[in-house]
């Protein structure tokens, strides 16, 4: 560090009196930013006259201010035998740093807070998303808070990364040349006496272990550590932590548009970008690449990139490779990491469970978890909230090609089998929870699942693990359906029937039964026909919202039903069709099919189809304008439900109660019969919050705040119409949502104008 006397100190005092940065004054002078920083450093003690000059005038210093300039660097220029300090400058600055303005505020601020402890903050990350390039410009950003910034690449993924001491040593020549003790330990103390007191930011790129870091960490401020690598480095403590993620896709497109100006649209960057997958070493060697081959177009460069096999080998250019990258962390792996990484590119969806990770590998799911940590330690998995596991697009692209290179194709084959068969095992596990006959014991006659055990203690459970795995488990679904294992498709679904109802806005559902109903057929079983396609059609009723389709396949539930001699599924048939018929507007129909529906599932015992049924035909009443009538049959539907004897089993009472409260409340709406129908909205929401059904709730608040305006109370409603239009917004059916949307208005214009509803 240069000495305060000397040049490197007057030309600090000139700049700051001139209020100018270190970028400020080259620009002003045309003397690079990295050379005005070893003169003040003190690394370059007699520069070039010209070089002085230049700055002089830059700084607009008076005569003998020049003066006192010119004959500091003269002196230093005679100083010939104190040696010189080792400089550690930062690297070249990226002209076209673009995007991470949250990152870099967060850095400056945890690098130049003044709390008396010196400031560390550490940056991890996958490779090639650009910590190295970060780590310099946020120094750049904060240059002028520190007297020296100091830039050590410790070289953490290289086969022998700089050891701590040789570290310790490179550090303290940097600030004191030729005072380095030999004792390992000494250097390290002697360097932290070199720190203390002085404003030094100290960058440490590339960490491979805290051990490499601990011994370069100041003991008090206003000293301060920035820290890069891979590896999580969990073992610092007092750390500001930054997990750098890829960049947003603006910041994207915009980086690219500043490499390659006027040669392509905001469509074709956009991407491109997207092939790159939003990686900053991936935009920038395909941005490198079209900047040096002026008659290459960007759709070309996309058209390459498009085929998966080859994207990874077009991100090269010259000795930037995104594959060496990742392959540079992938061979510190011990060889169970390296399996399992190859073996996630089989995941179908974006992320994957530990158990999923278990069953791909063969292992335990206690040992499993010891893999992906080590995948997480060097960021080439990142863990996501839920104990959720992903690879990025490159990288699964990257593990893709470790696993074609490495392992045979019956070995992929026998991993997939295995995954395919513990996702769907666990699928009928997790489903059996909401099933009522499964009630007492849902894994009764259920295989052990091979691979990674998933705790499935409760419903709520079981419903996490089957939303949070649908995209892997629906993809085995649809692999067993393909290869024509019929019995497997219909036991899956049969298992999801009562789940399916919690989940009514998950857009697979058509499919699932759509594959189900064919399974069905293809066994030649009537009474599996008609289940599933009366399962088919719920969902092509509910969820696709395709009458004709949904009124076909109840039709052939009904007579497959008739062909079987099952009343109970006669029933549900007719149920399904006379949904479908009130939707179309046919209610004479929809009665005669709502009223026979309730005859036989009484008459068959069903404890879940009878209040559905009622439920049914309370819906056809209320369209009919039979409101008194409807409403006897919800309460005569809670009757049912509310009754020890004939309470439905399982979840399926809880969302049949909270469902049954919800159709009351409509009806109490209809009928104008505000005050019950408050109450009746209250019920389905407490009952149905803890089931989280959407389409039970968003109704439910919609009923009550209309209550609240009708009975003049508009401002109460507010807050009701408000969650009803959010869950509709979710629920993604736009004429319910406009319906939603409108009383919120009106409620809000009544609120303010202080009054109630208009005479």
């Amino acid at each position: 560090m240069g000495d305060d006397d000397g040049l490197g100190g007057l030309l600090r005092r000139h700049r700051q009196e001139a209020d100018l940065t270190i970028e400020d004054l080259a620009a002003a002078s045309g003397v690079s930013d990295r050379g005005i920083g070893d003169i003040e450093r003190g690394v370059s003690r007699g520069p070039q006259h010209r070089t002085v000059q230049a700055l002089a005038d830059a700084l607009g210093l008076d005569v003998a201010a020049r003066a006192a300039l010119l004959r500091a660097a003269r002196d230093g220029r005679r100083r010939t035998t104190t040696p010189l300090p080792h400089a550690l400058p930062l690297p070249r600055r990226v002209a076209d740093f673009t995007g991470r303005e949250v990152e870099r505020a967060a850095l400056a601020g945890a690098l130049t807070a003044a709390d008396g402890a010196a400031p560390v903050a550490l940056v991890t990350g996958p490779p090639g998303f650009g910590k190295t390039t970060l780590a310099a410009q946020v120094a750049r950003d904060v240059r002028d808070r520190f007297e020296d910034v100091l830039f050590l690449d410790l070289r953490g993924v290289d086969a022998a990364p700089v050891a701590p001491e040789a570290a310790v040593r490179r550090v303290t020549e940097a600030l004191a040349a030729g005072t380095v003790p030999p004792d390992p330990d000494a250097a390290t103390e002697h360097l932290r006496g070199l720190l203390a007191g002085r404003r030094v930011l100290l960058v440490l790129d590339n960490a491979a272990s805290e051990e490499q870091v601990r011994p370069l960490l100041p003991d008090d401020g206003p000293a301060a550590v920035l820290v890069t690598s891979r590896r999580t480095l969990a073992g610092l403590t007092g750390v500001d932590r930054l997990t750098l993620g890829r960049l947003a896709p603006a910041d994207s497109v915009a980086l690219l548009g500043r490499m390659l100006p006027d040669r392509g649209a905001a469509e074709q960057l956009a991407h491109l970008a997207t092939l790159c997958d939003d990686v900053p070493l991936a935009l920038r060697i395909a941005g490198n690449r079209l900047a040096a081959h002026a008659g290459w177009s960007i759709t070309g460069l996309v058209q390459r990139m498009s085929a998966e096999e080859r994207r990874l080998d077009s991100l090269t250019a010259g000795d930037l490779q995104v594959r060496a990258a990742f392959a540079s962390s992938y061979e510190q792996l011990g060889p169970g990491a390296q399996r399992l990484f190859r073996r996630l590119a089989l995941v179908d969806a974006p992320h994957a469970g530990a158990g999923l990770a278990a069953a791909l590998v063969g292992e335990t799911l206690w040992r499993t978890e010891d893999l992906l940590d080590e995948l997480t330690d060097l960021s080439l998995v990142q863990h996501l909230p839920g104990d959720r596991y992903q690879l990025h697009d490159l990288l699964r692209l990257f593990a893709r090609g470790e696993l074609d290179h490495q392992e045979d194709p019956a070995a992929h084959a026998a991993a997939r089998a295995a995954a395919d068969d513990w996702l769907l095992t666990t699928t009928v596990r997790a489903g059996r929870r909401f099933e009522p006959e499964h009630e007492a014991d849902p894994d009764a006659g259920m295989p052990l699942p091979s691979g990674g055990d998933v705790d499935l203690h409760d419903a709520d459970a079981a419903q996490a693990w089957l939303r949070s795995e649908s995209g892997n488990w629906l993809a085995a679904l649809r692999r067993a359906s393909d290869a024509g294992e019929h019995r497997r498709v219909v036991e899956v679904a049969d298992a999801l029937h009562w789940f399916s109802d919690l989940w009514v806005m998950w857009g697979a559902w058509p499919e699932v039964y759509d594959r189900s109903a064919d399974a069905a057929t293809a066994l030649g079983d009537d009474r599996l026909v008609a289940v599933h396609e009366g399962y088919r059609s719920w969902a092509q009723a509910v969820c696709r919202r395709d009458r004709p389709a949904a009124f076909a396949a109840a039709t052939r539930s009904l007579a497959a039903a008739r062909r079987c001699g099952d009343v109970g599924q006669e029933g549900w048939a007719l149920n399904y069709r006379a949904y479908i018929a009130t939707q179309l507007g046919d209610l004479a129909a929809a009665r005669a099919d709502a009223e026979a529906a309730v005859d036989l599932m009484v008459a068959a015992g069903d404890r879940e189809g009878a209040p559905q049924g009622l439920l049914g035909l309370s819906r056809v009443l209320s369209r009919s304008g039979a409101l008194d009538e409807a409403i006897a049959t919800i309460r005569r539907t809670l009757d049912l439900v509310q009754d020890p004897r004939t309470r439905p089993r399982a979840q399926v009472a809880a969302f049949t109660e909270a469902n049954a409260y919800c159709h009351l409340a409509g009806a109490l709406v209809q009928a104008e019969r505000w005050t019950e129908a408050r109450e009746a909205a209250a019920a389905a929401i407490r009952l149905g919050e803890p089931l989280g059904v959407l389409h039970i709730l968003a109704a439910s608040r919609l009923d009550l705040g209309l209550a609240a305006m009708a009975l003049g109370r508009p401002a109460d409603a507010v807050p009701d119409l408000e969650v009803a239009v959010a869950l509709r917004r979710e629920q993604g059916d736009a004429a319910l949502l406009a319906a939603a949307t409108a009383a919120l208005d009106e409620a809000r214009t009544l609120a303010a104008l202080g009054g109630g509803v208009p005479g």
